[in-house]
This record gives C-alpha cells, sequence and structure tokens, in this order.
C-alpha cells in the first residue's frame, strides 16, 4: 500500500469526526454563534450601527453586495431589510451575519436593523420602531424599492407595516410606492391569541384588536410571502394559513409557502449557504423577490 492511500484510510475517518463534532456544536452550543464562525464575509462589505433614531436600539447594519444583482432593466436589484426574531424580548442584528451572507452571496444589499425589546419594546412600539428603520431605508435609497422580511416577531413586525399602512405613513412613506413585497418567515398572524403572560406582556390586547394582523386586511398591501415550517412549535401553521385564507377571500395579494419538515428556526437556517440546498425554501424567496415589479404601485 502506498504512504498516500494510507494517508487516505486516516484522513477519512479524521474528517468524518469533525463533520460531526461540528454538528454537534451547531446542534448544541450556541448555533448562532458557530454558524456565524465559519460563514466568510467574502461576498459583502459591512457598514455597522447606522443611526436611523434617537434612542440606543434605533441602529441598523447594512451589508452591500460585492458583485450586485441587477434587474432586467439593468438597474439594481430591490434593497431587502430584515427585521429579527425572539419573541419581543430577545434578539439582536449582530446574530444574522449568516443570513445576510445568504443574500450578498446572491447579489442582493440587505440591511438588519435593532428595534426595541420589552419591556420598552410593549406594543405598539416596536411596530414604531420598524417603520422608522423602513422610513430611513427608504429616504436614503430613494431609487430603490424595498423588501421587507421578518422571522417570527419581527414577521409580525414587517406583516403589520404591509397591512396597517399608517405605521409608515406617520413616517410619510408611501407604503404602496416604496415596499415592493413583505416576506413573513413564521410571523404569528392573529389566527391564535396570545395566552402566555410574556406575550400578553408585550401585546395586551392578545391579537383580539387591531393589533392582530388578520384584523388590518381592508387597505391595499404589496404583495406578501408567507411562510411556516410544519414541524414549528413555536409559531402554529395555521397562523400562516389562516391569514392567507382570510387575504385570498378579500383578493389581495399573497403566496403561502408551507414546509412539512422545517422547524420554527430551519427557516432562518436555511437562508444560509451551508444549509440552504437542502430546502426550496431560499429559491422560493428569491424567486418571490424577483418576480415582483420594480417600480410603480406596489399595490395590486
Amino acid at each position: 500500500m502506498t504512504r498516500h492511500k494510507k494517508m487516505s484510510l486516516w484522513l477519512l475517518p479524521l474528517l468524518l469526526v469533525l463533520v460531526l463534532l461540528a454538528a454537534i456544536a451547531f446542534a448544541v452550543f450556541a448555533p448562532v454563534k458557530f454558524l456565524n464562525s465559519v460563514t466568510p464575509s467574502s461576498s459583502f462589505t459591512k457598514t455597522t450601527n447606522i443611526v436611523y433614531g434617537e434612542l440606543p436600539r434605533h441602529r441598523l447594519d447594512l451589508y452591500t453586495a460585492k458583485k450586485p444583482k441587477t434587474t432586467a432593466a439593468e438597474t439594481k436589484a430591490p434593497l431587502l431589510v430584515f427585521f429579527h426574531g425572539g419573541g419581543w424580548r430577545h434578539g439582536d442584528k449582530s446574530m444574522y451575519k449568516f443570513l445576510a451572507d445568504g443574500f450578498t452571496k446572491a447579489g442582493y444589499d440587505i440591511v438588519v436593523p435593532n428595534y426595541r425589546l420589552f419591556p420598552e419594546g410593549v406594543y405598539p412600539n416596536m411596530l414604531l420602531d420598524t417603520a422608522k428603520a423602513t422610513a430611513y431605508v427608504a429616504e436614503a435609497y430613494p431609487d430603490r424599492p424595498l423588501i421587507l422580511i421578518g422571522h417570527s416577531a419581527g414577521a409580525y413586525n414587517v406583516l403589520m407595516m404591509a397591512l396597517a399602512p399608517d405605521y409608515l405613513g406617520d413616517d410619510a412613506i408611501d407604503l404602496c410606492q416604496r415596499v415592493a413585497g413583505v416576506i413573513s418567515l413564521a410571523g404569528p398572524t392573529g389566527e391564535v391569541k396570545l395566552t402566555s403572560p410574556k406575550y400578553v406582556e408585550v401585546i395586551p390586547d392578545r391579537f383580539n384588536g387591531a393589533s392582530a394582523a388578520i384584523h388590518n386586511l381592508d387597505n391595499p398591501n404589496p404583495p406578501i410571502l408567507v411562510i411556516n415550517g410544519g414541524q414549528d412549535e413555536q409559531v402554529d401553521p395555521i397562523n400562516a394559513t389562516g391569514l392567507a385564507e382570510r387575504m385570498e377571500d378579500k383578493g389581495k395579494a399573497v403566496e403561502l409557502k408551507l414546509y412539512d419538515t422545517l422547524t420554527h428556526n430551519d427557516l432562518v437556517k436555511y437562508l444560509s449557504r451551508y444549509f440552504e440546498t437542502g430546502s426550496t425554501l431560499k429559491s422560493d424567496v428569491t424567486t418571490f423577490i424577483d418576480g415582483l415589479p420594480q417600480d410603480g404601485n406596489f399595490c395590486p
């Protein structure tokens, strides 16, 4: 047996052990921290802590793609704005390098803002912050349509931007002229009322009134992509199916995607470069984005 073959025989088990250890680290020990640590920074230039308001949490990060995607008209692609989850109590923009890279690798620029969290971030303060951050980006990039994306609590925030236009209107932003589309990743919509004290502290009316997305369906809205995982134990898929059905009944622009095997956190994990081939989620999201109009009235 040659020396090369001997080395191959012991290298293979070593590689398998390293892969196994990496998988264990991701699954057990700070999965986001691990995923960010192995995600390269080669696809983007990052500008951190851009101030969009007067409060400490009024900061956002901008990830600019080094190889920007252009549209069929040779203009810049829409600018993505992603709002993090965490039950309105946790989460930070610094956690989402892996997600930002997943989009900048495909040529999209993406902004990741912070917003107030409990106890300061009670309803509607987190929505006021979401509107303020969106308004800042809209004014900074007047020639580019925006795509609002959110996961979990952040998905609730962006749904409310799309369905209750007064939030953006209070910041002098015309929803139908500036927001081309909205993507909800496991967003609570009001189909399931809030009962847990930790959520009722944030949204006291428990989604029984204007705080619920399902109770704000009488205004024009840009197209909305509603996504949920079938194995989500935190936000029941009925939130997505219920909202989509109500919107379809009113003839509103909505698309529903359910992924039977995906969990709550899979919906952001599978946007990473390391997991995107394990599901059609990433391609479904980019297909939705690329199919949106680039200008005009975005509310059909």
